[in-house]
């Protein structure tokens, strides 16, 4: 396959980005019709997501999206077509959740088809999030010794004075870790990430780096923002994220999805 100098693709994180990160995930309509606009122009539009798949809700993907970047980079769906998923074996995974009971670190373990967490280790802070997914009808597996308790990465809360974050870092030194906001972390197997997620779609499509575009707005976006020079920041976002983003627009509720595919060029005014 030849190289696509024309086609754009784009990647948007969700949370923050496609919707508001307020409990309301309001996705506004102008960001849709950006995307099925762009899409029409002949261009590509990807999720790219911290969330694993079964975790990308309904009334987003209705959206229309050529595929899925899921779970920083660990699981790439493309036309309902699953191209890659990196797996960890059932015993590394019951190894880190017994660490977790272990260090008091209250996690919620990720996976491509289903949620994990651990019965013996409660989810205080999770609780809504546990309620919510009880309430879209999500796999929930919550038994350690549950042949179903496998996962592709998490998600964990941690308790100053409470949680030996040290010990269990140290025990995971396959995993890179996230830092979001207040005591909030996520863990990723180390090679993946945002970033690699579109250098696969990058090399799959042909596309040049310069054709791509990465809207995002927290800390787990950095990388695929750092790798792609055309780097949106949403108008609400992190320090980090706006010190490093090529283009700032405004923020979701304001119609900053559209606004910046509109001063790029991908549509129309």
């Amino acid at each position: 396959m030849t190289e696509n100098k024309e086609r754009k693709i784009l990647f948007f994180d969700i949370d923050g980005t496609l919707i508001t990160d307020d409990g309301k995930r309001m996705f506004p309509e102008s960001a849709k019709r950006a995307i099925k606009s762009a899409r029409q122009n002949g261009h590509l539009a990807f999720i790219n997501t911290g969330r694993t798949f079964e975790n990308v809700d309904e009334f987003i993907r209705s959206a229309g999206f050529d595929g899925y970047v899921c779970g920083c980079g660990t699981y790439i769906v493309v036309d309902d077509k699953e191209l890659y998923h990196h797996k960890l074996t059932r015993e590394r995974c019951v190894e880190i959740a017994l660490l977790a009971r272990e260090c008091k670190l209250q996690a919620i373990f990720e996976h491509a088809k289903r949620t994990c967490y651990d019965k013996e280790c409660p989810i205080k802070e999770a609780d809504d999030l546990i309620d919510y997914f009880k309430e879209m009808g999500r796999t929930l597996v919550s038994d350690i010794t549950d042949e179903a308790f496998i996962f592709d990465k998490f998600t964990a809360w941690y308790k100053n004075g409470v949680t030996d974050m040290e010990t269990f870092v140290k025990g995971l030194p396959d995993f890179t870790f996230i830092e979001r906001e207040g005591s909030f972390w996520e863990a990723v197997p180390k090679g993946f990430s945002k970033a690699t997620g579109i250098k696969y779609l990058l090399d799959y499509y042909k596309i040049p780096i310069e054709n791509a575009y990465v809207f995002g707005d927290s800390n787990n976006d950095l990388e695929m923002l750092q790798y792609v020079p055309n780097s949106i920041a949403m108008g609400v976002c992190s320090p980090e994220v706006k010190a490093i983003a090529s283009y700032r627009t405004a923020r979701v509720e304001e119609d900053g999805i559209r606004k910046a595919m509109e001063h790029f060029g991908i549509i129309n005014s």
